[in-house]
């Protein structure tokens, strides 16, 4: 059973024209004022604060009964609402969700994400460089263009390496397209994966992905991943390898959401889904392509996830128990996987798997920031740093499910006002 669910996953997490929308506004200088600033570092929360925003940077926090604002700034009075860092999916194939899925993203407030696997890395970088200069809407991109793997599979997502030498080469080739990071996979051998990790340090540029069959977590952890993916890909997770992860600062990226889309396939909630009339036509095609491939083991793939799903919850718990840094990833290109609004189910699971909604909440915010070694610009909300911000209209620290409730997004120096969202959606 475990072989078929490996292999299932292994097709599925590689199956991997922009439509116009209502434009936000672009804004000078904006003032938020009486609003609570939630605290992801430390869970506290700050009422009555003033943040003022000027473009894409935060240029003034306080309390507002002391906070000057400057003639011509805007003032939005947020009394009874929650000012949140901008959230981000750290397990995306925008390739596979489509230029046309950007804006979902920001309707939902995920304002980043990582790209973990395109074939076209050039248009993943078009798409980056257009949403940079405010011609399209849509997250921050950071991404990792193809994945190097072994030869177990072969399609233009992957880079096949079956040596040593070829390993190096493919890092050096990545490196010179510009990616902001290498992703590896589960069929890469011993030999190759060591040299790629070598080279990848030679080259100052960090490496992710799964945990390769040939491989020990441990050995990963040696070699300097970054981050592991996917709890269901690493059985060997006992008390010395986490306490290894904890040490060595390892991320992990649970993408609990697999599991839980997977058991509850058969649920018709998912098929009468409003989300689904505003996909596009391209990402429902990849969801058939993948249910087409199950053939004869749906149900025992089904039954077996439904089992599976409350084991993953618990070494969830006890990863985030010992003080391993989680990230929080959706792998959008699976079914019933939504561009944004799925990362607030991911969210929801980790809860359900014994996190607290503030640690939730660092999975996608702060903890993005660690790891990306880019604290001093994003993750929290602090003068100076990149005003990626949601609005909302209910506490997160007391429910996680409060994240959905967006009032307003402030992404790339624009501000998306109820309407607006709502535009990007249909």
């Amino acid at each position: 059973m475990m072989r078929i669910v490996y292999f299932f996953l292994l097709s599925l997490l590689f199956f991997v024209a922009c439509s116009p929308v209502r434009k936000a506004t672009v804004h000078g200088r904006i003032a938020l004022t009486n609003v609570a600033i939630v605290d992801v570092i430390n869970g506290s929360l700050y009422p009555n604060q003033t943040v003022v925003v000027g473009g894409n940077q935060i240029i003034e926090i306080g309390r507002a009964s002391n906070t000057r604002i400057e003639a011509g700034t805007s003032i939005i009075n947020a009394r009874g609402k929650y000012l949140l860092p901008g959230l981000w999916d750290m397990h995306v194939h925008l390739e596979l969700a489509t230029k046309e899925s950007l804006p979902l993203f920001i309707a939902y407030g995920v304002t980043g994400v990582r790209d973990m696997g395109a074939n076209s890395f050039d248009s993943i970088k078009q798409w980056r460089n257009e949403i940079e200069q405010g011609t399209q809407t849509g997250p921050h991109i950071i991404a990792s263009g193809p994945i190097i793997d072994g030869p177990f599979f072969t399609n233009e997502l992957r880079v096949t390496v079956n040596t040593p030498s070829e390993a190096r080469n493919a890092v050096d080739s990545l490196v010179g397209l510009g990616v902001d990071f290498i992703k590896v996979h589960q069929q890469i051998s011993k030999d190759a994966y060591l040299a790629l990790a070598d080279q990848a340090a030679k080259r100052k540029i960090s490496f992710v992905g799964h945990k390769p069959a040939a491989l020990s977590t441990q050995e990963l952890i040696k070699a300097g991943q970054s981050s592991i993916e996917h709890l269901l890909s690493t059985p060997d997770l006992n008390d010395t390898t986490i306490a290894l992860l904890q040490d060595a600062n390892v991320y992990f990226t649970p993408n609990l959401l697999i599991i839980d889309k997977i058991a509850r396939y058969n649920d018709s909630s998912l098929r009468n889904d409003k989300r689904l009339n505003h996909l596009s036509t391209i990402l429902k095609q990849h969801w058939q392509k993948q249910t087409e491939a199950w053939g004869d083991n749906v149900s025992s793939t089904i039954a077996y996830m439904q089992s599976l799903l409350p084991v993953m919850l618990q070494r969830t718990s006890t990863l985030q128990s010992a003080g391993v840094l989680l990230l929080a990833g959706t792998d959008i290109g699976i079914p019933y996987a939504y561009p944004g609004s799925s990362l607030h189910e991911e969210l929801e699971i980790l809860v359900q798997g014994g996190l607290t909604p503030l640690q939730a909440l660092q999975t996608a915010t702060i903890n993005p920031a660690r790891f990306f070694k880019k604290e001093n610009e994003m993750g929290s909300i602090k003068k100076g740093k990149r005003a990626d911000l949601v609005l909302l209209n209910a506490n997160p620290l007391e429910n996680i499910t409060n994240t959905t409730n967006i009032n307003m997004v402030f992404s790339n120096g624009k501000v998306f006002d109820r309407t607006s969202l709502d535009a990007l959606v249909r």
